[in-house]
């Protein structure tokens, strides 16, 4: 489907990515994890061919994009906002894209306007921004493509349009076989979604695996002491999710008997191992990089 070989980007005088390869297979949800400035949008942009790599490639059925435009008809982008939308209502989109998009569903996009309740004659400036996100993603499934691209769909929306947004692109899924590639800050819509996930990290995209495989590498230790062991545990890096007083909860491989057995010298008077959560393993990879 879609695939990346060695691909690098500087930017402005600075690498934003370095020999980043992935291969996304059909139908399935792949979540793009990192900090903030790790890259993230950039390599959605790539895909697109709003930027172009500096080395590598970029490849769609195993045709390279840059030789093909047109193959950039079967790939759609959702960027956090879209100002070229702002000026224009659906109706207006709707002619615009079909246009560009031979295969546009007009029929479909019109149900689902109307499934949510969103005007087909504001424009799309003066709808909320949960509006916004929706008609945004009404569109780009409407145009039937093979991939689409979601950067941060579920920013600044409430819960209940998160949840519709959330079940709007696995029903899509389900039903055309789509590929997504999505980011997201909200490590739980990912949890829920992503068959597969990496991390962007250094430049690079590193941990490509199985969500659930992720999970099940790492364990949880609740622990309680008779004194502070707070210097003691830091020392060794070992990553501490939650400390009050002499109660701990830190995260370790489970492969992992070195820290075990550490831990256990200490002789905590409570020791409960527990399944971790997408969002305590993003803790511990990343957050060991600032002081906790």
């Amino acid at each position: 489907m879609i695939e990346l070989k060695h691909v690098s980007k500087t930017i402005d005088g600075k690498e934003v990515l370095k020999d980043v390869s992935l291969k996304l297979e059909e139908g399935e949800i792949f979540g793009l994890l990192g900090r903030n400035g790790s890259g993230k949008t950039t390599l959605l942009r790539l895909i697109q061919q709003i930027l172009l790599p500096d080395e590598g490639d970029i490849l769609f059925d195993s045709i390279r994009i840059k030789d093909h435009p047109l193959v950039k008809r079967n790939i759609v982008y959702m960027p956090v906002q879209n100002p070229f939308f702002e000026k224009y209502s659906y109706k207006q989109l709707v002619a615009i894209l079909r246009g560009i998009y031979p295969d546009f569903d007009v029929t479909y996009a019109n149900e689902l306007m109307n499934r949510y309740g969103i005007s087909e004659t504001k424009k799309y400036r003066e709808l909320s921004t949960g509006l916004k996100k929706q008609m945004s993603l009404i569109l780009s499934f409407a145009i039937r493509p093979a991939v689409i691209l979601l950067d941060e769909p579920t920013e600044g929306i409430d819960a209940v349009t998160r949840h519709d947004v959330l079940q709007l692109m696995v029903d899509e899924v389900a039903e055309h076989n789509t590929t997504i590639l999505i980011t997201s800050h909200r490590l739980e819509d990912i949890e829920r979604m992503c068959n597969r996930i990496g991390f962007l990290e250094d430049n690079t995209l590193s941990n490509v695996m199985d969500l659930d495989d992720l999970k099940e590498d790492f364990i949880k230790i609740q622990m309680a002491f008779e004194e502070d062991v707070n210097v003691k545990i830091r020392e060794r890096d070992i990553p501490v999710l939650d400390h009050t007083g002499v109660f701990y909860t830190v995260l370790i491989p489970k492969g992992d008997d070195v820290s075990r057995q550490f831990l256990k010298s200490l002789s905590p008077k409570v020791w409960n191992e527990l399944p971790v959560s997408l969002e305590e393993v993003f803790i511990a990879k990343f957050g060991g990089k600032r002081r906790w």
